[in-house]
Parts: C-alpha cells; structure tokens; sequence
C-alpha cells in the first residue's frame, strides 16, 4: 500500500488513538497527548510502507510445455484483432492462462503406482484442460480475418467458462496418494 493508505489504515488509526489514551491516562498534556497519537500513526504508516508485503508467487506453466504452446499461439493470434476486442481477449487469455497453470500442476503431481483411479482422474482432467485449450485457441486463431466474430468469441469464452467450472474439483480434493513435487 502506498503511504497514504497506510495513514488511513483502521488498525493503524487504533493503535494511534490507543497510544494517544495512554498518554492521557498518565496525564500529559492535552497538546503531548494529540503528538503521541501523530507520532505514533504517522511511524506506524512509514514502517509499514518500508516493509512491503511479500509478492504472491505467479503459478508456474511448464515451459516447452502443451499448455505453454498453445498459450504462446493464443497471445499471436489476439494481437491480430481489433483493439476494441480487448476486454473480451483479456478475460479469454485469464481463462485460459488458468487452464494452463491447472495442467502445469496437474503435471507436477506425483501419484502413487497403487492408486490407480486417482492417476486416471487426473490425466481425465489433464486432457480436458488440454484439449478446451487447443479448442479454444484453434477457435481465436480462426476467427482472424473475419468480420463479425464477437458472437463466435462470446461462445469461446463461455464454452471456456463452463470447462472451467467442471475442471474446477480436482483442486479442491485432496487425495492421500497425491502430493506436488518441488520446482
């Protein structure tokens, strides 16, 4: 957060306020008291500043990877379209980019040889987050050139959305043979 938002920060606000009543009850003066509260606030927000949040780490894709591939084809084929395009191809690209990091990490599970149904789950969602990537990737890449097509990109996104949703469950269980390998 930027300074300001420090100073405007409630806990920080609080901790001013209660640095100010301690000042108080040990009866400084009222003008001492009013200075405690700043010092405090401002001191409070500039440590806050200087110490900035960690960064949250971007999902790694696998690089040379089939999700890797076909997102590469995916950003080529979006600079061919009209600029006005651009929200919906934003919101494509993120769909997309999801399914791209869910394969990468569905990669990157190790399952133990006995579990076997958990091992065709997997390489089930895999190859569903695979082939609605190529599909909708394939889709962009032949709707340049055309004239009319936010129809047909409407019907992308959507189709995109819905393998979303159904794709979604695999990260929400946790199986007992299944654990994600380092790097």
């Amino acid at each position: 957060m930027g300074y300001t938002r420090e100073l405007a920060d409630p806990w920080g606000i609080l901790l001013a306020a209660s640095a100010a009543c301690v000042a108080w009850a040990i009866h400084l003066p009222a003008w001492m008291t009013v200075g405690v509260g700043l010092v405090v606030l401002g001191g409070r927000a500039g440590i806050a500043h200087v110490i900035k949040e960690p960064e949250v780490p971007v999902p790694a894709i696998e690089p040379d990877s089939a999700e890797d591939v076909w997102l590469r084809r995916f950003q080529v084929a979006r600079g061919e379209f009209d600029p006005r395009l651009e929200q919906t191809l934003d919101l494509l690209e993120r769909i997309l980019r999801r399914f791209a990091v869910r394969a990468s990490a569905i990669v990157r599970v190790e399952v133990a040889a006995d579990d076997v149904d958990e091992l065709e789950r997997l390489t089930t969602t895999y190859n569903t987050l695979i082939s609605e990537l190529a599909a909708a990737v394939s889709g962009v890449e032949e709707l340049v050139g055309a004239e009319e097509i936010t129809d047909e990109l409407d019907e992308i996104k959507a189709t995109a959305l819905a393998t979303e949703r159904a794709t979604r469950g695999w990260m929400d269980q946790e199986p007992n043979s299944a654990r994600l390998r380092n790097g």
